[in-house]
C-alpha cells in the first residue's frame, strides 16, 4: 500500500506527520478532509487567529499531491463599530 503524509500550516505553526499507509488516493484524499475536520473541532479557537490553514497530502518522496485550504475571514459587518464584538 501507498504512503501518505499529511502536514499542516498556519500563519504560525507547521505540523508534520509520519507516513501512513492507505489503500490509494482516495482513501487519502477522505484521510486528509477527516484530519482537517477534527484540527479544526479540537483547534476551533485559533482558525480565528492564524486565519489562514493549509493541508498538504504528500505521497513516499514528498510531492505534493493534494492541497485542502481553510480560510476564516471577518465580515465587515464585525468591524462596524456600532456592531457587538460577539
Amino acid at each position: 500500500m501507498p504512503i501518505f503524509h499529511f502536514e499542516v500550516r498556519t500563519d504560525t505553526h507547521v505540523l508534520n506527520t509520519n507516513g501512513v499507509e492507505l489503500a490509494d488516493h482516495t482513501a487519502a484524499r477522505v484521510e486528509a478532509a477527516r484530519r482537517i475536520g477534527a484540527l479544526l473541532a479540537e483547534h476551533a479557537d485559533q482558525i480565528w487567529s492564524d486565519q489562514n490553514w493549509q493541508m498538504d497530502v504528500t505521497d513516499a518522496n514528498g510531492l505534493i499531491l493534494y492541497v485542502l485550504h481553510v480560510m476564516a475571514t471577518k465580515a465587515p459587518a464585525t468591524t462596524d463599530s456600532r456592531q457587538n464584538s460577539n
